[in-house]
């Protein structure tokens, strides 16, 4: 179940979290230090449609609230489409180096993924949208899969196809697929889609009859960010835009005509945690203990409790 993330990848994340905020001073108005208003715009909870927003912390230039109703976690204000697509069109691709550079740890969550996926159906036609490199594709198509991959990132669509899946380098919405999809994926994605009824709705009418939708997020449910919070890496500032909780996951899931089928936690952060809880930096600790927080919690009992860092939903047709 993973118990957290190798200190060698917090080290390499630092990198791209480094690239993301140089990259993103463009944004920022010199006089203020926040991002041009021209560039945002205010919103509500984008499960409930209201706002009853609870006000936790500013974030690298974002404004992060929670939802009183839904428990979930969100940015307001957020970036207005065009500019974020354009901010993830001309982004760094520091993520595949680092899934690429891990292989072993990213293998372990897509396989484990793969495995819930094929537990409820049969392997087919797969969707992976903002596949990146294709890492989680090639173990797909190892699986025999026929593979197909959406990616807004010029460099990392190409190394997607150059590995022989097929890679549309544009969005969902302009993509026309002759065949259903038994499967459609997003991996660390729908935490990036401001509206993720209108996602999910969309993706449901390109599924087969029995085909299902597989989710990896961060989750607001997370031990790790509730006792870290602005220091954990779950909020970025711009591009985590929706942060669900699991009662704000099937709700929304609910309202699309879909089930939640599976749901597992994976990422404890223990180790993360107890370097927080030595005074020590969370990601750049020097903790051994890695499966106990404290000697109070191991990683099964939070697993258990739905406390990962991360959920692993499949979701199905009601």
């Amino acid at each position: 179940m993973h118990a957290g993330v190798p200190k060698e990848i917090h080290q390499k994340r630092l990198k791209m979290h480094l690239a993301n905020v140089a990259d993103r001073q463009k944004y920022f108005d010199p006089e203020t230090m926040e991002f041009f208003e021209t560039l945002t715009e205010e919103r509500n909870c984008p499960v409930c449609h209201v706002n009853h927003e609870q006000f936790i912390f500013k974030k690298d230039g974002g404004r992060y609230v929670k939802c009183a109703d839904c428990a979930m976690i969100y940015l307001n204000p957020v970036f207005k489409n065009e500019h974020l697509e354009n901010h993830y069109r001309n982004n760094h691709d520091c993520q595949s180096e680092i899934a690429t550079n891990e292989s072993e740890f990213y293998t372990a969550l897509y396989s484990k993924g793969l495995r819930a996926i094929e537990t409820v159906t049969a392997a087919g036609n797969i969707l992976d949208i903002g596949c990146s490199s294709g890492n989680f594709l090639d173990i797909a198509l190892a699986s025999k899969w026929k593979t197909y991959g959406v990616e807004l990132n010029e460099k990392e669509a190409s190394y997607a196809t150059q590995k022989g899946h097929t890679v549309h380098n544009t969005l969902l919405e302009d993509v026309t697929f002759d065949d259903k999809m038994d499967a459609v994926s997003l991996w660390d994605v729908f935490e990036h889609l401001k509206d993720g009824h209108a996602y999910l709705c969309q993706i449901k009418e390109l599924l087969s009859e029995n085909g299902v939708i597989f989710l990896q997020i961060p989750s607001a449910d997370s031990l790790a960010a509730k006792m870290l919070q602005e220091k954990c890496q779950m909020f970025d500032g711009i591009e985590h835009v929706n942060l669900y909780s699991y009662k704000g996951i099937q709700k929304l899931a609910h309202e699309c005509g879909l089930s939640i089928l599976s749901c597992e936690t994976v990422i404890s952060e223990i180790g993360v945690m107890n370097n927080y809880l030595n005074y020590d930096s969370p990601y750049l600790g020097e903790t051994t203990n890695l499966t106990s927080l404290s000697g109070l919690i191991d990683e099964k009992a939070l697993h258990d409790a739905k406390m990962g860092y991360k959920m692993q939903l499949v979701l199905g047709k009601i």
